[in-house]
C-alpha cells in the first residue's frame, strides 16, 4: 500500500491472491488498522493472532468475505521517509510468522522502497511533462477563440481511437502528444492569417499549408519527441494521396498520421466558425464516414462510427 501525503490515507497499488482485484478498491486512512499504523510510526509488526491485536481492524474482512488470521506488516521507507507499506498475510501451513520473516519481508521492502520512489519520480516528471505541453498548446489555440481547446480535443478523441488499436501506455502516450502538438506549427504562421474571418485567398492558403512542415522543424531537436513527428507532419495527408505535405497515400501515411488526421476533422466540423455554426457529432461521423477511402482510413473511420455508436462521443459537438 502507497500513502497518499494529502488525504493521510493509504491506498493499494498491488494487491496479490485471491482477493487481490477486490481488495484494490478500498483504502486505509493513517492509524487505522495494522498496515495504518505501520504507516504512522514506521515500526513494522508481526501479528499471529490478529484477532487479539488492539489495532487490527475486520473492515477488509467484511468487505471481501477474506478471514484474516496472521500478518506481517513491514514499512516502505525512503531516505527516512515513509512512502507506504507491505503487508503479507495468513502464512501457511502451521507455522507462524518469524523475525526470519520480518528480516526478509524488511530486505524486500528496502529494495521496493528505493524502486517504488524512483518510479514515483518519474511519473512526476513524466505529468510535468504534459502539463507543460498543455499549458504551451492552450496559449498557442487561445490566440484565435474560435479554436481554444482544439488541440486538446483533438488529443481526446485520437486517444479514444488509439485505443482500439493498441491499448499500451507508449502507445497511447505518442498519441496524446501527437494530438497535443499537431498544429505547433501554426507559431509560424501569420495570425493574422489564422484569425481571419473573411475567406483566404490562394496564397494564404498555401501559407497555412507550410503548419506541418513547421511544426516538424520546431519538434525535430527534441530527442523526447522524435517518435511523434510523422503525427505531427502528417495529419493533412489523405487516404488517396492528395494531401499535403507529401502527397502521402494509404499505409504510407503512418498510423499516427492517420489517427490525427480523423480526430482533427471531427473537431474541426463539430466546433463552432465565424462562417458557420458546428455540426452534431452524429452529421460529423456521417460526412468523415463518406470520406472513407478518399481522406480517411476507411480502418480508422470504422472505429470512430464504433465508438460513436457506443455513446463514447457524447462530449463532443454543438
Amino acid at each position: 500500500m502507497l500513502l497518499n501525503r494529502n488525504k493521510e490515507e493509504l491506498y493499494f497499488e498491488i494487491a496479490l491472491g485471491e482477493k487481490g482485484e477486490k481488495i484494490k478498491r478500498y483504502s486505509l486512512k493513517v492509524g487505522e488498522g495494522i498496515a495504518g499504523k505501520v504507516a504512522e510510526t514506521g515500526i513494522p509488526i508481526i501479528e499471529n493472532d490478529v484477532e487479539n491485536n488492539p489495532f487490527f481492524t475486520s473492515k477488509f474482512d467484511s468487505l471481501t468475505s477474506f478471514k484474516t488470521k496472521s500478518l506481517l506488516c513491514v514499512p516502505l521507507v525512503y531516505q527516512d521517509e515513509i512512502i507506504g507499506v507491505i503487508e503479507v498475510i495468513n502464512k501457511k501451513g502451521k507455522s507462524k510468522f518469524s523475525k526470519n520473516d520480518l528480516k526478509l519481508l524488511q530486505a524486500i521492502a528496502n529494495q521496493a522502497s528505493i524502486a517504488i520512489k524512483n518510479a514515483l519520480l518519474y511519473q512526476d516528471l513524466k505529468n510535468l511533462f504534459f502539463d507543460t505541453i498543455e499549458s504551451l498548446v492552450s496559449a498557442i489555440d487561445a490566440k484565435d477563440p474560435y479554436t481554444h481547446g482544439h488541440s486538446k480535443r483533438v488529443s481526446e478523441v485520437a486517444v479514444m481511437i488509439a485505443k482500439e488499436i493498441n491499448n499500451s501506455e507508449s502507445f497511447l502516450e505518442k498519441v496524446k502528444l501527437a494530438g497535443l502538438l499537431h498544429d505547433i506549427g501554426k507559431i509560424g504562421i501569420d495570425e493574422r492569417i489564422l484569425t481571419k474571418k473573411d475567406k483566404l485567398t490562394q496564397e494564404e492558403r498555401e501559407i497555412i499549408k507550410k503548419h506541418p512542415t513547421i511544426g516538424r522543424r520546431i519538434l525535430e531537436p527534441i530527442e523526447l519527441l522524435k517518435d511523434i513527428i510523422p503525427g505531427v507532419e502528417e495529419h493533412h495527408e489523405r487516404y488517396d494521396g492528395s494531401g499535403y505535405p507529401k502527397g502521402l497515400r494509404g499505409d504510407r501515411i503512418s498510423l499516427l498520421g492517420r489517427i490525427i488526421s480523423v480526430a482533427d476533422v471531427l473537431d474541426a466540423l463539430t466546433s463552432d466558425r465565424p462562417y458557420r455554426k458546428g455540426l452534431e457529432v452524429e452529421l460529423a461521423v456521417l460526412e468523415i464516414s463518406k470520406l472513407s477511402g478518399i481522406e480517411f482510413d476507411p480502418f480508422i473511420v470504422s472505429i470512430l462510427n464504433d465508438l460513436y455508436k457506443r455513446g463514447k462521443l457524447n462530449c463532443f459537438g454543438s
